[in-house]
């Protein structure tokens, strides 16, 4: 049975499901009997010639050659198809378009599949499309080190500091080794007082604010069209929420930058002036409640707006959540203020939808899980083409009006995906400099640690925190690590513009998210 995408046909306009071909004809089958058929119209995947050479041209334009066939023999015979009859027919051609595309397919089918029985993933790869298969065995020594290397803070710098500092969270996991696993699952164990940090850190709710602007209390919010583009910074991880709770807003952000190594990014970025608390991808890493109201009022002292941030939610999250909701409702009516809430689940939304008959305090935004799009570093190798990918389903107006008539959406997170986006009217939010692929409550990072294997999944429902110390390491080539319970990669291109807010805003962007994982 030929894979109906390498060879489709048509009988007179009617498709017809092709079983067998050859250079001299082919067979297809129908359960109606047909009786005459003045012409074929046979399309012949040839997609394949582009992707070797990585050939843009060749992989953008229409990847189907068709041919027309007039001149033909057909000869019919009946098979007993579990008592209904089938007729399958023979066609025998000698036009040599046909002959030409039809020796072609054969050959680049048969070497597919012989490459399949007998090379690696990584060598098909790299026979079909030129994925660069020998450097899969390249790795960082350790996420920071691969860290320093993406934000370009340099390979001696990074040892450097690795001996001077050492690192936060990082183990030397790769995807390609995973069966080597005591060998590959170091700790490196998390040093509290890093060089170049300052260590007059604060008690939560002690706060001095003569080194900040002026507080001003919220007394109302207002989404309102901004002259220059708002930076945020994402805190979506227990060790996070603790460090911003013990130290001023600015010195955390002189460590954030300096232990991701990006310190001189750091300094050419703006001063953050909102905060996203809370995980999108994996709910064990949502802030406990009494640490939640710590860094709500602590950002409030600070001048900080907040978003915070839900991830899916299980049939048993529902009602902790709406407990939740509640306090975080009293809270807001307390201080007549607003709080955003950036909703990853659509359950969640509905929630939200439910308390819009009382006095809203809660802003809805459409979160990244929820505002689907194709996404892979791998890309460029399987598809010359990303503009077919520019848009998606909130660049239909309907659907936008959908949202905010229903949920009260007007803004909408992005992520920076490694190919140019059509952003749509509205307020949107971009997280930089990395994107999501995979996310799986199913976290294999907890199977590996707890039962040595990535295939021995289960759900995790008091997670120790592995992810705090390890982290799964992928080829440099790649650009990507598999944080917590997912898969992220690096938009190298938001490294390196991720200070331009002039650019960010022509494209129709409002807000800069930072998530430096």
């Amino acid at each position: 049975m030929i894979p109906f995408g390498l060879v489709a046909g048509f009988a007179d306009g009617q498709e017809i499901r092709i079983t067998e071909i050859a250079e001299h004809g082919f067979c297809f089958r129908t359960l109606d009997e047909i009786r005459e058929v003045k012409r074929f119209r046979i399309c012949f995947y040839d997609g394949f010639n582009g992707m070797k050479t990585g050939d843009q041209e060749k992989k953008s334009r229409d990847p189907y050659t068709e041919v027309e066939i007039h001149s033909f023999e057909m000869e019919v015979r009946v098979e007993d198809g579990l008592g209904i009859p089938v007729y399958v027919y023979s066609v025998f051609v000698e036009q040599e378009k046909y002959r030409e595309c039809a020796g072609s397919l054969i050959l680049w089918y048969d070497r597919f599949v012989r490459l399949k029985l007998e090379c690696e993933d990584g060598e098909l790869a790299m026979a079909l499309t030129g994925y660069p298969a020998k450097k899969d065995e390249q790795f960082a020594e350790n996420f920071i080190e691969q860290k320093k290397e993406w934000f370009g803070e340099g390979e001696d710098r990074a040892r450097q500091e690795k001996r001077n500092t050492g690192s936060y969270c990082c183990g030397d996991f790769t995807e390609s080794k995973r069966n080597d696993f005591e060998d590959r699952m170091t700790v490196e164990k998390r040093i509290e007082n890093q060089s170049g940090i300052r260590e007059n850190c604060i008690a939560a709710g002690d706060f001095e604010l003569k080194e900040y602007k002026e507080h001003k209390e919220y007394k109302e919010y207002k989404e309102q069209e901004r002259k220059n583009t708002e930076v945020a910074v994402e805190l979506d991880r227990p060790e996070l929420y603790e460090r911003y709770l013990s130290m001023k807003f600015r010195d955390f952000m002189d460590w954030y930058w300096n232990v991701n190594g990006a310190k001189e990014l750091g300094k050419r970025m703006p001063v953050s002036e909102r905060i996203y608390v809370g995980n999108a991808f994996c709910h064990l890493l949502f802030p406990e409640k009494r640490q939640l109201f710590e860094i709500l009022k602590k950002a409030e002292s600070e001048g900080l707006a907040v978003t915070v941030t839900f991830s899916y939610l299980r049939e048993f999250m529902l009602k902790p959540v709406e407990n939740l909701l509640d306090e975080l409702e009293e809270w807001c009516r307390n201080r007549e203020t607003f709080l955003e809430i950036a909703a990853n689940d659509w359950g969640l939304l509905e929630l939200l939808r439910e308390r819009k008959d009382r006095k809203e305090v809660f802003v809805p935004c459409m979160g990244t899980l929820l505002n689907k799009r194709k996404k892979d570093p791998r890309m460029g190798y399987k598809q010359g083409d990303t503009g077919y990918f520019r848009e998606n389903s909130l660049n239909a107006e309907f659907y936008r009006t959908y949202l905010r008539d229903t949920f009260g959406i007007r803004r909408y997170e992005w992520e920076s995906c490694g190919y140019r986006q059509k952003f749509p009217e509205g307020k949107n939010s971009i997280h930089v400099p990395f994107y999501q692929t995979n996310t799986s409550q199913y976290c294999t990072l907890y199977a590996v640690c707890k039962n040595g294997e990535r295939g021995k999944q289960e759900l995790p429902e008091s997670c120790p925190g592995y992810c705090r110390e390890k982290v799964f390491l992928y080829p440099k080539h790649l650009k990507m690590a598999g944080r917590y319970n997912s898969l992220f990669a690096l938009d190298g291109s938001a490294v390196s513009g991720m200070m331009d807010m002039e650019m960010w805003k022509k494209q129709g962007i409002d807000r800069l998210v930072v998530n430096l994982l």
